[in-house]
């Protein structure tokens, strides 16, 4: 196994400058080709490369490159050398040459190389030859200033934090005060009993404030209900006073009744005899039935007075009942408020402190991890596979290569860190 990992080990070694550059996709070349013509004595320029209309040859992303008269090529994983010894060898064979032509490959613009991480300006950038990890991490503007920035941020969060704190504290004051009243409301209680806590801070004007704000709500609303059912209650009062007069008025009717009806039985027993006239009999039993009628009318009376009375008992009831259970659905709302604003301020809290302390703590702490940080190059080996090794500053990055700048945090796990250098990293 160990042996294994020194194989790829050595297949992903850091660049060195004595190495020879090997082709890859978005390689640009310039190609050119010449031969030595005996019977002129001069050297031939081959125009279908020198006259393309394009300034070079770009590397397909599968890796061959496209020529005049030859066709397709393999050129990733070649160098230079390899490739003017294939374009010699094709022409040759297709131009059927006896002696080989020159060919001359140049790369004019190398394909690109990455910096990603704590830098200033991570992205893509042209390449160059004998380019240094430190000299890319320069291009794309060196590292990160990141300790500055975040102590800058830091201090704004502690601010916003600290003024949410306070508006939640007061919220939690109001809350508390308000839970106070409905309290006492529910319980019927003539005043309302605020928290202790709360009683000991009167000086505070938030305290005193919402202290007063509830205590002028509870009496309105107190006196309000009351108010109401009190001129409900004047409302019963007068219904059983009129049904006490009438009641009165029902007795006199029954003794005129009676009276006429004595009257009428006398009046009918003399017209029956022929001694009084029938007229006078008719006149009599109209006084009754009107007298009927009119006792009716005071015995209707009396059934909807106490109609009316039996209706304020219900509005009252109506009234006591909405009134006790707008006071527990506040109540309720109230706590569910409380929950959230204790855990809101617990979470600001913490925020604060994460802010005023742990980060700006650890920031510090990790300036020199900032400072010097791990470099990890990431390249694909001739499989295609990505492969990641740590590299020093002085090592060489090749075209294609995805240089990674990470801080050297003193509290990374084994299995997080980059690997020491020449370890693959899976």
């Amino acid at each position: 196994m160990a042996g294994v990992v020194g194989l790829c080990c050595l297949a992903f070694a850091p660049a060195r400058a004595s190495e020879a550059y090997r082709l890859g996709p978005g390689d640009h070349l310039e190609v050119r080709v010449s031969d030595f013509r005996a019977g002129t004595g001069e050297a031939y320029q081959w125009t279908a490369f020198a006259n393309t209309g394009t300034a070079d040859f770009v590397v397909a992303p599968d890796g061959r490159l496209s020529l005049p008269v030859i066709g397709e090529l393999d050129a990733a994983g070649k160098t230079t050398a390899d490739l003017e010894q294939a374009i010699a060898d094709k022409l040759q064979a297709k131009a059927g040459l006896t002696t080989k032509p020159d060919a001359s490959v140049q790369v004019v613009r190398f394909r690109p190389f990455y910096v990603v991480g704590i830098v200033d300006k991570p992205g893509e950038y042209d390449y160059r030859p004998g380019l240094t990890v430190l000299q890319a991490v320069g291009i794309a503007g060196g590292l990160e200033h990141t300790t500055t920035d975040a102590l800058l941020g830091f201090i704004k969060d502690a601010l916003a934090s600290r003024g949410d704190l306070r508006v939640l504290a007061a919220d939690l004051i109001s809350l508390r005060a308000r839970q106070a009243r409905l309290d006492a409301a529910i319980a019927d209680k003539d005043t309302i009993t605020f928290p202790d806590d709360l009683r000991a801070k009167t000086d505070d004007p938030d305290i005193a404030r919402a202290m007063r704000e509830e205590q002028i709500l509870f009496d309105t609303q107190r006196n309000g209900l009351a108010s109401q059912i009190a001129a409900l209650e004047r409302n019963k009062e007068f219904l059983r006073n009129e049904i006490v007069s009438l009641g009165q008025k029902n007795e006199s009717i029954a003794g005129q009744l009676v009276a006429m009806r004595k009257e009428l039985d006398l009046i009918s027993g003399l017209v029956t005899k022929g001694l009084s006239a029938a007229p006078r009999q008719l006149e009599l039993q109209q006084n009754v039935a009107q007298i009927q009628g009119n006792q009716l009318d005071v015995q209707i009376a009396v059934v909807r007075a106490n109609e009316d009375i039996a209706k304020s008992d219900h509005d009252i009831a109506e009234l006591k009942t909405k009134s006790r259970n707008d006071q527990l659905t506040e109540a309720a709302d109230v706590r569910v408020k409380l929950a959230e604003t204790v855990e809101k301020i617990q979470t600001s809290q913490a925020l604060v402190r994460q802010a005023e302390v742990r980060a700006p703590m650890e920031t510090v702490a990790n300036v020199e991890g900032y400072s010097k940080p791990i470099y990890v190059l990431s390249r694909r080996n001739d499989k295609g596979e990505a492969e990641d090794v740590t590299v020093q500053e002085s090592d060489l990055v090749r075209p294609g290569d995805v240089v990674r700048v990470t801080p050297r945090l003193p509290d990374a796990g084994t299995s997080a860190a980059p690997a020491a250098p020449g370890r693959v990293v899976n």
